[in-house]
C-alpha cells in the first residue's frame, strides 16, 4: 500500500499519467558516449575527439582542473550492461575514488542521476545497497553515476559531502561526453547517503534540480532548495516516519517543494523492502520525469558479457543474470542466491560485491531470484534453486561452462539454503560456499507467532513433534555426512549467527567433512557492510582462490 501525503490532486492526477505513460514503454522492466574515452573498449560508441584529458571543473570557483575520464574498468559495475566502471573523478588525500557511469546507449543530452549509497557513513560502496536503483534508472531512460565517498562516521560527514560535490563537479565537467544536460541533474540516495544528497542539495549545488530521499535521516536544520521527493516506509523503527513527514512539511512551510510517499509496512533500508512494497518504483520514476522533463524512457540495451533477464523456469517466471567470460575454453560456474530473510531481494541485492572477484577470477557465474515468502514455503525455494542448477547445467554448451564444475554461494538466508542443499545431495554440485548462514532451525522453535521463521517459512503455528521435524529436516546442521561437497564458511565474527556457523563446524569435523573456515574478524552481517572497510574484505581473495581449487 502506498500512499502520497500531501499531495494536491492535480499533481497526483500527473503523476498517475505518467507512471502509466512509463509502465506501458516498459520503464520498469528489469531488464556512449560521443567521444572515446580512454579505456573504454566499447565497439559501439560515436566517435571524435578527446584533447588533452584536461578540463576546467564546472564550478568556477575552482581553480583546479578536473580529471580526465579513464574507465578502469571496461566490463563495468556487473549489474548492468555496458557501464563504464571505475573511474576516477576525485584524489584527496591520498585516496583515489570512483564512480561508475552509465550513458544510454542512443539519443541526445539526458538528465542525469547522481546515486549515493547509504551505510551509516562507515560501509558501504557504489555496488552495495543499489542494485535495485540502478536497474530502475537504466530501464526509465536516465543517464546514471554511483559513486564512492570517503567514510569516516558522522563525525567527518563533511568530508563525504564535500566528495559529492567533487562528483558532481566532474559529471558537469564532462557534460558532453557524458551526453547529460549539465544543469538537468538529480540526487538519489538511500538512507544515509539520502542524508548526504539533503546536505549538498542544501548548499545549492549547482546544476542540481532535484533530490529523491528513500528510507533517509532528515536534518530540519538543511532544507534543499530544489524539489524533493521523500520515499519512507511506516515501519521504520531507525528513523520514524513522521521524521520523515515532518522533514517535508519544514519544507513546504519554507516554502518548497516537497512530495511524500509512504511505504506502507516497510522497514528500514530500501533493499530490505518486499516485493509486494516495491509499486513505489514506478512512482519514483514517474515524479522524476515529470521533474527533469524527460519525455519517455528510451532505452536500448547493450550487449556485453552481461546477460541479464534470462528465464530459467517458464513456470514462475524465475529469472538470472549471467556474467560470461570471453574465450572458447569451458569455465567453471558459480551459482549465486542472495538472501534476505527468504522475503526480500532479488538478483542484484545483497550480493553484488562478489560479482567483480568473481568474473575478474575468470569464473562464469548466474544470480538467480527464486520465488519469497509468504506466497510460497520453504520447500519451493529449496526446489528454485535446484531448478536454476538443473538449467545452468543442462544449458552448459550455450553458456560455455564446464557441467562438472558447478558451485552454488549463499548468504544469511540463502546460505542456509545452499548448505541444505550440500547435505541434500539431490543437487549435483563440485563445491559450496556459505556466507553468515543459518544452520539450526531449533532454536527458534520457541516462536511461532505470524513473523516468526516457522510460521513464516513452514506454516507452522505451535510447538508439536511435526514442527519439530520439520525445523530438524532443513537445518543443516542435523544432517552433515562425510561425502558432502567441499565447503566454505564465511562468518564475521561480529555477526550474532557466528555461534551457529562455530556450532555447524563441530559437526563438520566430527564427520570429516571436507570443509574450511574463514572468520572476518569484527564484521557484522552482510557482505554490503563490509564494503569500505580494507581489513574485510580479504574475504575476496580467500574465495575465490578456494574456488579455484576445488573446481579445478
Amino acid at each position: 500500500m502506498l500512499s502520497l501525503w500531501p499531495m494536491n490532486p492535480a499533481t497526483k492526477i500527473c503523476l498517475i499519467a505518467l507512471w502509466l505513460t512509463l509502465t506501458q514503454a516498459n520503464a520498469l522492466t528489469i531488464n556512449h558516449y560521443p567521444l572515446p574515452i580512454i579505456g573504454q573498449g566499447k565497439e559501439d560508441l560515436l566517435h571524435g575527439s578527446m584533447g588533452n584529458g584536461q578540463w576546467l571543473m564546472a564550478n568556477q570557483s575552482s581553480s583546479q582542473p578536473c580529471l580526465p575520464i579513464n574507465v578502469r574498468n571496461s566490463e563495468g559495475n556487473y549489474i548492468i550492461p555496458g557501464v563504464m566502471g571505475d573511474i576516477v573523478y576525485r584524489r584527496v588525500n591520498g585516496v583515489e575514488l570512483s564512480l561508475d557511469a552509465y550513458v544510454q546507449r542512443r539519443g541526445g543530452k539526458r538528465p542525469a542521476v547522481v546515486v549515493i549509497h547509504g551505510g551509516n557513513w562507515e560501509s558501504g560502496s557504489r555496488v552495495s545497497f543499489t542494485g535495485q536503483f540502478l536497474e530502475l534508472l537504466t530501464a526509465a531512460g536516465y543517464n546514471w553515476f554511483s559513486i564512492d565517498y570517503r567514510k569516516g562516521g558522522i563525525s567527518r560527514a563533511a568530508e563525504s559531502v564535500d566528495d559529492l560535490r567533487a562528483a558532481v563537479e566532474f559529471i558537469r565537467c564532462h557534460a558532453k561526453e557524458f551526453r547529460i544536460d549539465p544543469d538537468n541533474i538529480a540526487l538519489l540516495g538511500e538512507d544515509t547517503g539520502a542524508q548526504m544528497a539533503l546536505m549538498a542539495a542544501a548548499e545549492k549545488l549547482e546544476g542540481v534540480k532535484a533530490v529523491v530521499s528513500i528510507g533517509g535521516v532528515y536534518d530540519l536544520r538543511q532544507l534543499p532548495t530544489q524539489s524533493t521527493l521523500v520515499i519512507h516506509g511506516t515501519n521504520d523503527r531507525e528513523v520514524p516516519p513522521q521524521q520523515a513527514g515532518k522533514f517535508c512539511e519544514s519544507m513546504r512551510e519554507a516554502g518548497r517543494v516537497c512530495e511524500y510517499i509512504s511505504v506502507d509496512g516497510a522497514i528500514h533500508r530500501a533493499e530490505n523492502w518486499l516485493p509486494s512494497q516495491w509499486g513505489y518504483k514506478g512512482l519514483l520514476t514517474a515524479w522524476l520525469a515529470q521533474q527533469m522533463k524527460l519525455a519517455k524512457p528510451d532505452h536500448q540495451p547493450y550487449v556485453t558479457n552481461l546477460k541479464k533477464d534470462i528465464v530459467f523456469s517458464p513456470r514462475h517466471n524465475l529469472k538470472l543474470d549471467a556474467y560470461l567470460p570471453p574465450g572458447k575454453t569451458p569455465r567453471p560456474a558459480v551459482i549465486i542466491v542472495h538472501g534476505g530473510g527468504w522475503e526480500a531481494g532479488d538478483k542484484v541485492t545483497y550480493v553484488a560485491p562478489l560479482f567483480e572477484p568473481l568474473a575478474k577470477a575468470g569464473f562464469a557465474w548466474f544470480s538467480i531470484d527464486y520465488r519469497l515468502t509468504p506466497h510460497v514455503r520453504h520447500q519451493e525455494q529449496i526446489r528454485d534453486l535446484r531448478t536454476a542448477i538443473e538449467y545452468v547445467r543442462e544449458n552448459a554448451k550455450a553458456f560455455n561452462i564446464d557441467p562438472n564444475r558447478i558451485a552454488i554461494i549463499g548468504e544469511s538466508a540463502s546460505g542456509q539454503m545452499v548448505a541444505q542443499t550440500a547435505v541434500d545431495g539431490l543437487a549435483k554440485v563440485s563445491a559450496v560456499v556459505s556466507f553468515y548462514g543459518v544452520y539450526d532451525f531449533l532454536p527458534m522453535a520457541g516462536d511461532f507467532s505470524p513473523r516468526s521463521i516457522p510460521a513464516r517459512l513452514f506454516g507452522l503455528t505451535e510447538k508439536n513433534e511435526f514442527a519439530v521435524n520439520m525445523l530438524r529436516r532443513f537445518s543443516p546442521i542435523t544432517a552433515v555426512h562425510g561425502k558432502m561437497p567441499p565447503l566454505l564458511l564465511i562468518q564475521g565474527t561480529a555477526d550474532r549467527l557466528h555461534t551457529q556457523a562455530v556450532a555447524f563446524r563441530k559437526e563438520l569435523e566430527q564427520v570429516k567433512a571436507d570443509h574450511e573456515v574463514f572468520d572476518v574478524a569484527g564484521a557484522p552481517h552482510g557482505i554490503e557492510n563490509w564494503e569500505g572497510h580494507a581489513e574485510w574484505l580479504d574475504y575476496k581473495t580467500k574465495l575465490v582462490d578456494w574456488l579455484k581449487a576445488k573446481l579445478r
